[in-house]
């Protein structure tokens, strides 16, 4: 369902967090972190000559670095939690005209706060195409993994950044755009942490990117929680409309 540009000044201004203000209250939700008020663009970073080591063995995509020197540096709240349940923020890739993708892994860089972990570390995954404005699209392919949890050495907002990489059945995508969601979960009603936890899919503009462009403005923000139903990046927040940082591992060829 659209939003009014009304409804979408207002939630970006009571949700987006500020640099002057980068620490929200414990317990109290928020849509996006945020140090600038300008909208990105994309993408400005230049490309690596080497994925990450994690994108590996063969890295067929990787969006970029979060930036956290960035005046326009933020992340897209996606988790599932019990202070913040159900919520998703998709990222696009191509897979090229006259390519076949065999897909055995995905990750997404994801800024942790309220809590450093995973609880439990069983996550959601989901490979989709068709995504649109109030259309979640068709799953392609989706499961349930164990998710790794590891600092890449990043500091958004003064919170540590982790990769969070999941292992997939072999999924073969031809060519095409789809859209990728990796998400958190603390749900533990045990874990006290779960009640104040928070996880933010990072943005990018492209910085040490690997493989093909990530494709424009095309991301989406999807949650009851929040009121809004898959919604384009670009309308959810006035920091928002640019790539995020996520990989997808596997082995590529040439389609027949």
């Amino acid at each position: 369902m659209k939003k009014t540009l009304c409804a979408i000044a207002m939630v970006a201004s009571l949700f987006t967090v500020s640099a002057l203000a980068k620490s929200k209250p414990k317990g109290v939700s928020a849509l996006v972190k945020s140090q600038g008020t300008i909208k990105g663009h994309f993408p400005i970073g230049k490309p690596a000559l080497t994925p990450p080591s994690y994108c590996a063995p063969v890295c067929l995509f990787y969006g970029g670095d979060n930036n956290p020197d960035s005046p326009d540096d933020n992340g897209f709240a996606n988790d599932n939690t019990l202070l913040v349940p159900d919520t998703t923020t998709w990222g696009a890739f191509t897979v090229p005209t006259g390519e076949v993708w065999t897909v055995y892994g995905l990750f997404i860089n994801t800024i942790a706060d309220g809590y450093n972990g995973l609880d439990p570390a069983a996550s959601t995954w989901t490979i989709a195409q068709g995504l649109s404005e109030g259309d979640g699209g068709s799953p392609v392919a989706t499961g349930t993994a164990t998710a790794s949890f590891n600092p890449t050495g990043r500091f958004p907002f003064g919170f540590t950044e982790y990769t969070m990489l999941v292992s997939t059945p072999a999924t073969t995508l031809n060519a095409g755009t789809y859209w990728v969601n990796i998400l958190p979960n603390c749900t533990d009603e045990g874990n006290s942490d779960c009640s104040i936890a928070q996880y933010y899919f990072d943005n990018t503009f492209g910085l040490n990117r690997y493989g093909n462009l990530e494709p424009a403005d095309i991301s989406y923000f999807n949650s009851s929680f929040f009121g809004f139903d898959y919604a384009n990046t670009c309308e959810v927040s006035s920091t928002g409309c640019q790539a995020f940082s996520f990989g997808v591992i596997g082995v590529g060829h040439l389609s027949d």
